[in-house]
């Protein structure tokens, strides 16, 4: 199922001239754009002559693939660093969306990779943690704590070798839930890949990527899919809303008038930081389940099998994020354990 009125989000600004990667939206994924190395982290940078000839976007519950075609209009050659911002994590949030990393054994939590025509490409991977609008990666860092609040376990065990007299020091600071090793980390955590790359002059470029998503999985009562707020962030018409009711009504927790939802967020928007609109742009998502409905904010969706749907835009200048709702009863389906 898919809403039928599926539309366009009020648009964000176009007029930027650049963007800070540490102040991206959270929690999401993001474009590839054109990036600076600067004391301060990772700043994403208009660049005029490196053009998105195409994009591919497929969401999936399990994986996210994008496949660009890049072209050099200059005459010469153009190294650029190419950052990827990943799924920006807040702790102060955690409460309220069940969330799990991918990998959380590795750095790479969610097992981010990368080709350039083909050939495999190590990135390397910034991460830095904030409370507000203070940076805390070195305060963490002293005290060994994790800068990622979903690495439950590397929180646990450094927390446990602290003194009280720090825990206490750190909860004051707004940093923990509580002055206990089993406190939960409220600081937000932002990650990026990044590498160097050159663009050949006059001819096109083909990156691809693929990783495991942060999705978020909440309990969707028939009384919060009605709000106005929540049908607004999904663009979730009355025949969408109709199905989730259906949902609902089959649902194994129907007597507490529940079923299970997951957003999977991603931000294309960081793209009008490459020269003039992205020349073909094809999104397609797969619910997972043909039980499951899915909505999201884009007009013109066209259902190409029983559970994947797809929109196309040419000469297209990305306008607003994607927020992709998937609602389901099937745990499983959902990769729910």
């Amino acid at each position: 199922m898919v809403g039928s009125g599926v539309r366009a989000i009020l648009a964000a600004g176009i007029g930027a001239v650049a963007f800070l990667a540490a102040s991206l939206p959270v929690p999401a994924r993001a474009n590839d754009s054109a990036a600076a190395l600067d004391a301060g982290g990772l700043v994403l940078v208009r660049d005029p002559d490196i053009a998105l000839a195409s994009e591919d976007l497929r969401i999936g519950l399990d994986r996210i693939t994008v496949d660009y075609v890049f072209r050099n209009r200059a005459s010469a050659p153009k190294a650029l660093r190419v950052a990827f911002p990943l799924p920006a994590i807040d702790g102060a949030q955690l409460s309220m969306s069940a969330l799990d990393l991918p990998h959380a054994d590795r750095a790479n939590f969610v097992g981010f990779t990368v080709t350039v025509d083909g050939a495999p490409v190590m990135p390397l991977l910034e991460e830095r943690a904030h409370l507000g609008t203070s940076e805390v990666t070195g305060l963490l860092a002293r005290h060994g704590l994790p800068l990622n609040p979903l690495r439950r376990a590397d929180l646990a065990a450094a927390l446990a070798r602290l003194p009280p007299a720090v825990l206490g020091e750190l909860e004051k600071a707004g940093l923990l839930s509580e002055a206990k090793a089993d406190a939960e980390g409220l600081w937000r955590s932002e990650a990026k890949f990044h590498w160097e790359q050159t663009f050949p002059a006059g001819r096109e470029l083909r990156v691809s990527h693929t990783y495991a998503p942060v999705t978020g999985n909440h309990l969707l009562s028939r009384e919060e899919a009605a709000t106005p707020a929540y049908r607004a962030r999904y663009c979730l018409d009355e025949a969408g809303l109709a199905g989730v009711r259906r949902l609902i009504a089959a649902s194994p927790m129907k007597e507490q008038g529940l079923t299970r939802a997951i957003e999977v967020p991603y931000i294309v928007t960081t793209a009008r930081n490459w020269a003039g609109r992205i020349g073909r742009f094809t999104l397609t998502v797969d619910k997972g389940s043909p039980a499951a409905l899915v909505s999201f904010c884009r007009t013109g969706v066209r259902k190409t099998g029983p559970t994947t749907f797809v929109w196309e835009a040419t000469d297209y200048a990305p306008d607003s994020d994607l927020r992709i709702l998937i609602v389901s009863n099937d745990d499983g389906a959902l990769g729910i354990r």
